[in-house]
């Protein structure tokens, strides 16, 4: 095969390769370009990501104080509660035995206890009902904390992304892609020595 020279190639011929030695250099400053934007777009997501878990912690100690107010305001509520039974259950002692009533005999034992069992019933409710409320409230602190979890390990695994992603990479790797195109358009007896 015979070796064909720079100047053996036509005015179009040299105007191809030029064209592809200025897409090849293109091609590099965009790779460079895309892997800049890719970068930042990655740190910004991880910044989103630090923020929302920011958030669901503040959310999280906001949820943890309702519980204990939740169990502070029953508290408050069964005093009172507890209170007014024990006025009543006092104040019922004091009009039977005015009127002349034998205490923890036939009907007036009956009342009594029948008034007792309904005191003990709406001390179990009024329990019950904190129980249930301070337990939603928990599951809410709980269900806040593995959200900012979450939102955690999305940040470290973005902020991991960002630092993976190498513009100078990009570029090289483009620039070694387009190198090997344009060498490959080019004649084949271009390399080949004189014989």
């Amino acid at each position: 095969m015979a070796r064909v020279g720079w100047n053996d190639l036509s005015g179009l011929g040299k105007g191809q390769i030029y064209a592809s030695i200025g897409g090849g250099l293109l091609n590099v400053f965009a790779a460079g370009a895309k892997a800049d934007y890719d970068k930042y777009v990655a740190r910004s997501k991880a910044l989103e990501y630090e923020d929302l878990a920011d958030t669901a912690m503040f959310n999280m100690r906001a949820s943890e104080n309702q519980a204990q107010w939740i169990s502070k305001a029953f508290d408050m509520q069964f005093a009172t509660m507890t209170q007014k039974q024990g006025d009543e259950k006092a104040t019922r002692k004091v009009s039977m035995a005015s009127r002349g009533g034998v205490l923890g005999v036939g009907s007036n034992r009956d009342v009594m206890l029948s008034q007792q069992i309904n005191y003990e019933k709406d001390k179990m409710t009024m329990n019950m009902n904190k129980v249930r409320a301070r337990s939603k409230q928990d599951m809410k602190t709980v269900d806040y904390l593995n959200a900012s979890e979450r939102y955690k390990m999305n940040a470290k695994s973005m902020n991991i992304t960002a630092s993976s992603i190498s513009p100078f990479g990009a570029m090289a790797s483009s620039l070694l892609t387009n190198t090997a195109s344009v060498l490959s358009g080019l004649p084949e007896g271009m390399f080949l020595k004189k014989s």
